[in-house]
């Protein structure tokens, strides 16, 4: 009979809560939104610069795949877009359109004083909440694909993308578990008194803990980490339907080590919606950069062996206290002996298929376990 309080269930309910933690709050996102919405229509009304053209503002990265993850040691988080002129790119400088929107943003006396001009995007900061990365576009052709054309100042020539293109390859990456592991939510009653937890994806809730530790593990040197989206395409192209937080990292780390080139190259990312668009490429400006991955993805795995040999969850805590940070794992565990020292007192702890603790019903099909005081070997 299968242990359900074994350190491997408790971990992947820990690893949720740590997750859910970590990602920015729910108001931050709303007002994120606000804040792209308004320059999304100052940048609209701009008849000179866009003509009668449409345009198209909406989010791109952590944000679109719900993948964001509060920064270390500031309060500010980053908000990427794309401003998509519905015109052709070709025979068009790309350094004018970056100094378009640059010029366009400092008409507004709000954003005056917060532009930041960057490598392929207009950056705006706003003090104490994030930095708005505007990434100008046009699409490719006119076709109904969604790659786009970007341009690049230090290049000084256009590079391929494919935002949409990418956020739906993700999202679809990350419902390839058995979603029938999540029916069981439907029939989950809570206690009257009991916060919500948000169960992500194991793929999505894997790829902020990989973030979160790359944070960590570069916090003195961070200009040595790989970037997001490397982290992510990765994980989203080794990801095999996991059910679990765990098993989706271990298998990520595992694959990305065994799939390195042995002939002494480097291992390329490429965007999976657009082959044109090299991911990884500041790898070959940089090949100290490439070295630091190599030795952080090695670490990394050590590191989540040893966690998985640990047979009690408070040992296992005091190593993520480690990996993911002290307050947020500290927080994390004591919401979880709370949890079920709770529902126990009730005789109504079951776990679910994704192993992750709920309060069980009649109508759920968990496996419910009996009273017991005991917890956290």
């Amino acid at each position: 009979m299968t242990d359900i309080f074994s350190a491997n269930n408790l971990l992947d309910d820990l690893l949720q809560r740590i997750g859910t933690k970590l990602q920015i709050s729910k108001t931050q996102r709303e007002l994120a939104e606000q804040r792209y919405n308004a320059v999304g229509t100052w940048l609209s009304k701009d008849e000179i610069l866009f003509g009668n053209s449409m345009i198209e503002i909406y989010p791109q990265g952590s944000l679109s795949i719900s993948t964001t993850v509060k920064p270390l040691s500031k309060q500010e988080f980053d908000l990427d877009l794309v401003c998509q002129i519905n015109q052709s790119w070709q025979g068009k400088d790309p350094l004018k359109l970056l100094d378009s929107i640059e010029k366009r943003l400092k008409e507004n006396k709000t954003y005056e004083g917060m532009v930041e001009r960057k490598n392929r995007c207009i950056r705006l900061n706003y003090a104490n909440e994030f930095h708005m990365d505007i990434l100008p576009a046009h699409p490719l052709d006119k076709s109904f694909n969604t790659k786009i054309k970007v341009p690049d100042r230090k290049a000084k020539e256009w590079k391929d993308s494919n935002p949409k293109g990418y956020t739906s390859w993700f999202n679809e990456r990350s419902s390839q578990f058995n979603e029938a592991l999540f029916e069981v939510r439907a029939g989950i009653e809570p206690l009257p008194d009991e916060d919500h937890i948000e169960r992500k994806a194991p793929l999505k809730r894997a790829v902020q803990l990989m973030k979160r530790y790359r944070d960590i593990y570069f916090e003195i040197d961070p200009d040595s980490a790989p970037i997001s989206i490397v982290l992510t395409t990765l994980a989203g192209k080794y990801y095999s339907g996991q059910s679990s937080v765990n098993e989706t990292i271990s298998h990520v780390l595992e694959s990305i080590l065994f799939n390195l080139p042995r002939d002494g190259g480097r291992l390329v990312v490429l965007n999976p919606t657009n082959e044109k668009e090299d991911l990884s490429e500041r790898w070959d400006e940089n090949p100290d950069l490439y070295k630091s991955f190599l030795k952080f993805i090695r670490y990394f795995k050590k590191k989540w062996d040893y966690v998985n040999e640990l047979s009690g969850i408070k040992e296992i805590a005091e190593e993520l206290k480690v990996m993911f940070g002290e307050n947020v794992t500290i927080e994390s565990f004591k919401d979880q002996a709370d949890y079920v020292s709770k529902v126990r007192k009730h005789n109504r702890l079951a776990i679910t298929g994704i192993g992750s603790l709920v309060a069980a019903t009649k109508e759920n099909h968990a496996t419910s376990v009996k009273a017991n005081t005991f917890y956290g070997s």
